[in-house]
């Protein structure tokens, strides 16, 4: 008898563990900007991808010194960070929201949202991907941020082209 309330607690633990770990996900990774075209001054090569964590549980995307972005995972469908304010705080999604003409990408910033994400965000062999679009690093507000440009659409003035490349 308390063979089997041991085992069942030990099954029951472990059951909570999983719940609480995002499902196939990879090894923890930072994102890290790789200039492919236009720059910034100064430039943003070797720059990392990170948030300020907020009560509201959203957050734009922007660059920091190398070594001090944030951990993300991917998993099939989505990156993310596990846990978004810290703590017991829930899991936030990469939100990518393209937009603009067909040659003019919208200036929409790519976020973190707790609890949500934008299906088909992936990391590859070629660094963070979604829809056969690009990334942008631009200046806003005092701060370079992340923006996203679909296939055919040209870069915003002001804006570098980067690729996002995972560091284990």
């Amino acid at each position: 008898m308390v063979m089997y309330t041991i085992l069942k607690a030990t099954v029951l633990a472990a059951a909570a563990t999983a719940a609480s770990i995002p499902a196939r996900s990879t090894a923890s990774f930072r994102l890290a900007a790789n200039v492919t075209g236009l720059d910034l001054n100064p430039s943003v090569q070797g720059q990392e991808l990170t948030y300020i964590p907020n009560d509201d549980c959203v957050a734009p995307l922007y660059f920091a010194a190398p070594g001090s972005g944030a951990t993300f995972y991917t998993t099939d469908q989505n990156v993310g960070v596990v846990n978004f304010n810290g703590g017991s705080s829930p899991g936030a999604g990469m939100i990518v929201t393209p937009g603009g003409t067909a040659t003019v990408p919208s200036s929409n910033v790519v976020e973190l949202q707790c609890s949500a994400s934008t299906i088909g965000v992936t990391v590859g062999a070629t660094g963070l991907q979604y829809d056969g679009g690009a990334w942008m690093a631009c200046p806003r507000d005092g701060a370079i941020v992340l923006s996203f440009k679909q296939a055919g659409q040209r870069t915003l003035a002001s804006c570098a082209d980067v690729q996002l490349l995972p560091i284990f």
